[in-house]
């Protein structure tokens, strides 16, 4: 690297750190006001956002200055090498820029590749469980059918106690999520069974709308309780730890869907 491409770096990177600092100190003033006076005038995303970037503005600093370091030392250490006379060798340079790409890229590729792999063989595990379960309690799914069908408030009690019972059965299956549908004013609704929807002082059952989620279950859910016939449905999201598996059961008098899930919060500021 010649001596002017080292000054270029050495000059453009102090004039960054200055700008990196100037925004993280304003980040310390805002910060300071909202703690101090206890407000919060962001919405939780813009929170996180800037909180993230917050963060990010230290690990940027402190490589700018680490960068800065390093080119002027090279500097005071190419004007020692050229009052000696000594010829330095410029292939260590290019190797070690080389060498560090590779690792870099082979570490993200480890990564990306380890977080598909596990995703992969989670549901895998979770998929095999939910298909022991359903296949050794046939005739119970067959009662839930025939319950749903018969739509009286005193059967969601007994579909609850199967809908718990099946979730117990393994140790790796996750939230299991019991979804039907029904009609309000002639259009098709999806509902859930909920523990809290059962009244058994009022012999009461009040149903609990199911939301589904446009590019992820709503056509599934749509095609399946209009009649059509689908598979198995398993998705799941590469930024977070969310998973879904949805098994529909077309019993002999209504059919509803066996919902695998699991959502982790992890990682999330203020939750």
């Amino acid at each position: 690297m010649q001596l002017e491409t080292k000054a270029q770096i050495a000059k453009t990177t102090l004039s960054l750190l200055t700008l990196v600092t100037s925004l993280f100190l304003l980040g310390v003033l805002v910060l300071v006001l909202c703690v101090g006076l206890q407000i919060d005038p962001f919405r939780e995303t813009t929170a996180s956002f800037l909180t993230a970037v917050f963060v990010g503005l230290i690990g940027v600093a402190a490589v700018l200055v680490l960068v800065n370091v390093a080119t002027n030392i090279s500097l005071i250490a190419d004007a020692k090498i050229s009052e000696l006379k000594i010829e330095p060798n410029r292939g260590v340079l290019k190797k070690w820029t080389v060498t560090f790409f590779v690792v870099a890229t082979a570490l993200v590729c480890l990564i990306f590749a380890g977080t598909y792999l596990s995703k992969e063989r989670y549901l895998g595990v979770v998929r095999s469980q939910a298909d022991e379960v359903l296949k050794s309690n046939n005739s119970i799914l067959e009662e839930t059918s025939r319950l749903l069908a018969s739509g009286r408030p005193q059967d969601y009690k007994r579909i609850i106690e199967i809908r718990d019972f099946l979730s117990h059965q393994r140790s790796d299956l996750p939230e299991l999520t019991m979804i039907y549908s029904g009609k309000f004013a002639d259009k098709l609704a999806f509902y859930k069974l909920e523990n809290s929807g059962w009244d058994e002082q009022k012999g009461v059952y009040a149903p609990t709308y199911f939301e589904c989620t446009e590019n992820l279950d709503c056509d599934y859910l749509t095609r399946f309780f209009s009649g059509e016939k689908v598979d198995v449905l398993q998705k799941y999201t590469i930024r977070n730890d969310q998973f879904y598996i949805y098994i529909a059961f077309t019993g002999k008098e209504a059919g509803f869907v066996l919902l695998f899930s699991r959502q982790n919060s992890y990682g999330k500021i203020g939750s």
